[in-house]
């Protein structure tokens, strides 16, 4: 790493993604080669902008080489540790004088058996006591970290706590909540799924209670992953730990209605979900919406249009709804209460639905 990245672009190591892009822009245009008459040197200038750029706007790529810009920080600052330790000296003896040159007999001593306990106790001692002190600095430095991300994620300042996140780790490669955090991030703000499904499974495997937030989160990757038998898995793990989870049960429910056509089991879950009548009315809608098409889809006809007429209070202008409201209704043999809406799901401009009429209304 020959040059740093944020000296090129003139930011700090915590500045955001939008100070970032400004200080790239501003140096593009005045390094641009075609400014200076394609000169070599604003040419090499432009260049190593374009790539610290290419770099910190890329969330990952960034949290990599803030890794590494700390890794060369800890290096160099080791180097210059040792190079200020000075020389050991030895002491300069005098020669000795007549009266002191005389031969005496050295004893020789022997190293008895418990000497040698003696000395592994000591250096066994010393290694311990230099693992227990690594650890408590790690786990101390992994703390500082951690809530350095907290106040960053609190200030919405994404980037820069992912990067936190990832130091903490790196001190504490078992850090459940830090794992946890930091697939939040990925998930909801990178949209990077795979990445955050690993983070997921460390913080299943390494946390001392299993969440069922944790399994929640990990189906839900998993679904966005299209990988929907995994996800119904785990989402069913997440309603036997907390059996009043309203959200996985939804989540359940869609999965197995619009991708397992396991319809009876949908019904059961999107049932559970509005009875708690949780105040988010657009996924209340779309919870009636799914559940109205499993019942017609199991031929519970009257129930589906139950549904279906709740649904249409808050979107009157649903055309899709009416349409399936007449599905429904001739399934009840009320053909022209089917044309009803068959007409009025077309007015709103649902096409399919002039087959319908032309069928069943047209005599």
């Amino acid at each position: 790493m020959q040059y740093n990245y944020y000296h090129i672009l003139g930011v700090s190591t915590t500045a955001t993604t939008q100070e970032i892009k400004l200080a790239y822009k501003k140096l593009a245009i005045q390094y641009h080669p075609d400014k200076h008459g394609g000169n070599s040197y604003f040419e090499e200038k432009f260049k190593a902008v374009s790539e610290a750029y290419q770099v910190l706007s890329h969330p990952q790529k960034r949290a990599t080489y803030d890794l590494k810009l700390y890794y060369l920080l800890q290096q160099k600052l080791k180097q210059q540790a040792a190079h200020q330790q000075p020389r050991y000296q030895p002491p300069v003896r005098r020669p000795a004088s007549v009266t002191e040159r005389h031969y005496r007999t050295i004893p020789q001593t022997r190293f008895l058996k418990k000497d040698w306990y003696v000395v592994l106790i000591i250096f066994g001692s010393i290694i311990l006591l230099s693992l227990l002190v690594s650890a408590v600095m790690n786990h101390v430095a992994a703390k500082n970290k951690y809530s350095s991300a907290l106040e960053a994620l609190q200030k919405k300042e994404w980037t820069v706590a992912h990067s936190f996140l990832s130091e903490a780790i790196y001190f504490k490669p078992k850090f459940a909540e830090a794992y946890m955090k930091r697939a939040y991030i990925e998930m909801e703000v990178y949209g990077d799924y795979r990445a955050a499904l690993l983070d997921l499974d460390a913080t299943i495997t390494n946390a001392e209670v299993q969440t069922p937030q944790m399994y929640y989160l990990r189906g839900k990757c998993y679904e966005e992953l299209k990988n929907s038998r995994v996800a119904e898995l785990d989402l069913s793990y997440a309603i036997q730990r907390d059996k009043n989870f309203s959200l996985a049960y939804y989540d359940r429910g869609m999965i197995r209605a619009a991708s397992l056509n396991k319809f009876p089991e949908a019904i059961q879950d999107l049932t559970h979900f509005l009875n708690d009548k949780l105040p988010d009315v657009a996924l209340r809608n779309r919870a009636l919406f799914y559940r109205g098409f499993c019942l017609y889809l199991t031929q519970q006809n009257a129930a589906a249009i139950s549904d279906y007429r709740q649904v249409l209070k808050q979107e009157p202008q649903n055309a899709r709804v009416y349409y399936l409201i007449g599905k429904a209704q001739l399934e009840t043999d009320s053909t022209a209460a089917a044309c009803i809406s068959f007409n009025k799901a077309f007015s709103l401009g649902y096409g399919a639905a002039f087959g319908d009429m032309q069928e069943y209304c047209a005599k």
